[in-house]
C-alpha cells in the first residue's frame, strides 16, 4: 500500500519532465534560448530551408549559442550541425567550405 503513492510521484515526475522541452519551429531548442527570440530563431530556421530547396532541411533540434548564431541538428540524430549566423539583420548560412547567403 505504501509503494503505490511512491510510484505514483515517480510517474508523475518523469511526466512532467518529459513535457519541459521548449520547442521552435517544431525542434527541441536548447542553450541559451534566453537571448534570442522565438521569431528569431523560426527566421533563422526559414532562411535555412531557403538556401537549401532541393535537400532535406528537416531540422530536429536547435541550439542557441549567442543573438547571432545557432546551430540546426537533423534529424539523424547528434551528428553534424549546420551553423546560422547573423549579420547586419540577415541570418547566413556557414559551413567549412565558405559561406552562403540566404
Amino acid at each position: 500500500m505504501r509503494r503505490t503513492p511512491c510510484v505514483l510521484l515517480i510517474v508523475t515526475a518523469a511526466m512532467l519532465a518529459s513535457c519541459n522541452t521548449f520547442r521552435v519551429a517544431g525542434a527541441a531548442t536548447f542553450g541559451r534560448v534566453h537571448e534570442i527570440s522565438v521569431a528569431d530563431i523560426e527566421a533563422a530556421v526559414a532562411a535555412y530551408k531557403a538556401a537549401h530547396i532541393y535537400e532535406d532541411t528537416s531540422v530536429a533540434q536547435i541550439q542557441v549559442i549567442s543573438h547571432d548564431e545557432v546551430r540546426l541538428y537533423g534529424d539523424r540524430g547528434p551528428g553534424p550541425y549546420v551553423i546560422m549566423r547573423r549579420v547586419h539583420g540577415k541570418w547566413r548560412y556557414y559551413n567549412t567550405g565558405g559561406i552562403f547567403t540566404s
